[in-house]
């Protein structure tokens, strides 16, 4: 494989739709028991759904194609559960073990990578609310 072919090849075609699915899987059941997540992830009432539409929304993130077109809305939603910058703080951590599990390392720094641009994106949304 040339390195042109290499590069065409999103970051969710090298670790697969099942892999990604059983990342997301795994964090959710973690998060459920965490000491700081289990508060505000408690808003999910059907964890099978939530699943799948996550696990959707990382496969187009790190560059899969969409099954199905679905509006996406992080920041409204982790806001809504009460998220703040140490409970992003302690999403980021949770979700850098789990790829850690999951993946080998260059896949799980490629994940990670986009875990903290959302992560980051949802403290400056934040502090747009609150600043405005």
């Amino acid at each position: 494989m040339s390195a042109s072919t290499h590069k065409s090849i999103s970051i969710a075609q090298l670790i697969g739709k099942d892999q990604i699915d059983q990342v997301v899987d795994d964090f959710y059941n973690r998060a459920r028991n965490h000491p700081s997540l289990a508060q505000p992830f408690s808003v999910v009432h059907n964890w099978a759904d939530h699943k799948v539409k996550i696990a959707q929304f990382w496969w187009v993130v790190l560059g899969g194609i969409p099954k199905a077109s679905h509006k996406y809305d992080p920041v409204g939603k982790h806001f809504a559960a009460g998220f703040n910058a140490s409970l992003l703080s302690d999403w980021k951590s949770l979700f850098k073990i789990v790829l850690q599990d999951h993946l080998n390392p260059e896949l799980s720094e490629k994940w990670y990578s986009r875990v903290e641009m959302i992560g980051d994106n949802l403290l400056i949304q934040d502090q747009r609310l609150h600043h405005e």
